[in-house]
């Protein structure tokens, strides 16, 4: 049996985060994925951040080829002895003429206006910020995406090991599963002959037994139940499926693709089968393969 090997695949539910420094600000960055039809990024950061959307995007797509990530961004203030807090003189006086204002057309109000309530207004106090150098800023901000992005990859590289060796026992008890199916089908057109003429024997008198008519109905029973061919098909996509896990990239799509057809050989097989214990295997086969087919869902 072909694919016992190393297996590839990649899951697409991962954690990955990092930071880095840059001029008195610390850049956070956390990502997280889970499954999706394709790639989806959802990317949360401030506002000083978002002229770099883009450059981010196009690192986590060098890394990521499907699911949904979502990446969160945090730029926070390292503490620093040297930050000014700026008054917007203008902005304060505007407010207190607007109170006096107040003040002169409802008389019930405070007649003192203390410099505690003007700075309580939007804007009067503003921390002193430097403008971010956006070039710099992304040296920063794309060694830590980096850093989380390779974290991810490992969790998910990690996780798909983990699927890929759960989906082994399965496959290769289809492939048993198969080959006692086709064992099954090399007798089962002697066993119908048997159970005929016994049942014929009881019904016709004797001597009333047409031996070409009974040749000419086995030999129909044979053409309608033969699996031949949908054994080989099934045995030829589960070489396939394992030729897949062993390769990277994006694969859940391809295992999922397979996993459809060896479905479809195997209702064929139920559908032409005309024996008990073949009827039997078949339940066993599409089992697994729901159980396969739930796994790979959450395959990149």
């Amino acid at each position: 049996m072909p694919g016992v090997g190393v297996f590839l695949p990649r899951s697409m539910t991962g954690y990955g985060s990092e930071e880095s420094e840059y001029a008195g600000y610390r850049i956070q960055v956390e990502i997280r994925s889970v499954n999706h039809r394709g790639l989806d990024i959802q990317v949360r950061m401030p506002r000083e951040l978002w002229p770099l959307e883009c450059n981010i995007r196009e690192v986590v797509q060098s890394y990521i080829f499907r699911g949904r990530i979502d990446i969160y961004i945090a730029l926070v203030k390292v503490p620093d002895d040297a930050v000014r807090i700026n008054v917007d003189h203008a902005l304060a006086r505007a407010y207190y003429n607007a109170l006096r204002e107040l003040e002169e057309s409802i008389p019930l109000l405070p007649q003192k206006i203390c410099s505690l309530e003007l700075a309580r207004f939007p804007e009067v106090l503003v921390q002193n910020r430097e403008a971010l150098d956006l070039e710099n800023a992304w040296q920063s901000l794309q060694s830590a995406l980096k850093g989380a992005l390779a974290q991810l990859v490992d969790f998910r590289e990690k996780e798909g090991q983990r699927l890929a060796e759960d989906l082994l026992p399965r496959l290769k008890n289809i492939a048993s599963l198969v080959q006692r199916v086709e064992e099954r089908n090399s007798i089962i057109v002697d066993s119908y002959r048997e159970k005929l003429v016994t049942r014929l024997h009881h019904l016709l008198p004797e001597g009333g037994l047409d031996e070409q008519r009974l040749y000419q109905e086995l030999a129909l029973f044979a053409e309608r139940s033969d699996i031949s061919e949908e054994i080989v098909r099934l045995k030829s996509h589960l070489s396939s499926f394992f030729e897949v896990m062993e390769r990277k990239g994006v694969v859940g799509r391809r295992m999922d693709f397979i996993l459809q057809e060896m479905l479809r050989e195997v209702n064929t097989i139920a559908a032409k089968g005309n024996d008990v214990e073949t009827a039997k295997i078949v339940v066993e086969m599409k089992s697994e393969l729901e159980k396969i087919r739930e796994q790979i869902q959450n395959l990149e």
